[in-house]
């Protein structure tokens, strides 16, 4: 605040932009983001609209962004997104977190962008549609990451991608990966990144015995479920032959299966 305000920027606007907060006494200010790392949001012009802020001792929240204000929403923008390409050839590596992002960036993988500690919105797909049609979800690993990857998923669908998914080791999110293992390792892991139907069946897989007649039926009902959501015609084709080669079952009884499923909702 004493910076900001020694440069002529009143207490009023630095309110307004969330950078300070009054006392509940109603006695002067505190700063938002004290004691914190800042990570200045940039729009897609490269101008500052927001900040991140990681705690750099035990404060919580770990991490705390800017307020919703006329110039900034978490909802309508990408951490990083001015620093990467325009070019369908290249797949956008979509992240959770800010350090993340910069760990990419900072080992080559420089087409890298993060949300703003919210779910992945519409309005974020469509600022990814204007950079490229590919898209890598490189969430973390953990149950909660794994969510927020089924709902990314079906958003960035509806707005025309077929997403793939990067899948790391339990408890690793892509900074964690690349401190253990480097970037040669992270890039296989791209490479070997799954499409977002067989991502889906691999979660549906868990706990099912495949080799048995009631893990082959439940697997079966769960994918049949997921390929009733694909919309394009083709795609939905491939995977309809894909999982009756798989499961040893008719191609027309899939095919039946999943009309009736898509008819019932």
């Amino acid at each position: 605040k004493a910076y900001a305000t020694s440069r002529g920027i009143s207490e009023d606007i630095l309110s307004k932009l969330g950078l300070i907060i009054e006392r509940k006494d109603n006695k002067g200010y505190y700063d938002r983001f004290r004691e914190r790392l800042m990570f200045p949001i940039l729009d897609t012009t490269g101008k500052v609209i927001g900040f991140g802020g990681r705690s750099l001792g035990n404060q919580e929240p770990k991490y705390l962004n800017s307020p919703e204000t006329p110039i900034f929403s978490k909802g309508d923008n990408l951490y990083a997104l001015p620093m990467i390409k325009k070019d369908i050839s290249l797949d956008i590596i979509l992240v959770e977190g800010y350090m993340d992002c910069l760990s990419l960036h900072q080992n080559g993988f420089t087409q890298a962008v993060a949300t703003l500690g919210t779910a992945l919105t519409k309005r974020q797909a469509n600022l990814i549609k204007r950079y490229s049609d590919g898209v890598i979800l490189a969430y973390d690993a953990d149950d909660a990451g794994q969510r927020a990857t089924v709902r990314g998923i079906k958003l960035l669908y509806d707005e025309g991608f077929s997403p793939r998914i990067l899948t790391m080791p339990e408890g690793k999110d892509p900074d964690d990966f690349i401190r253990a293992y480097g970037p040669d390792a992270f890039n296989e892991q791209l490479s070997d990144a799954k499409d977002h139907v067989h991502y889906r069946w691999g979660l549906l897989k868990e706990g099912l015995d495949l080799g048995t007649p009631n893990g082959k039926i439940r697997f079966l009902k769960a994918a049949i479920a997921v390929l009733s959501g694909i919309t394009r015609e083709p795609e939905r084709e491939i995977y309809i032959r894909d999982l009756a080669s798989r499961l040893q079952v008719p191609v027309n009884m899939v095919r039946r299966e999943v009309s009736q499923k898509q008819l019932a909702t």
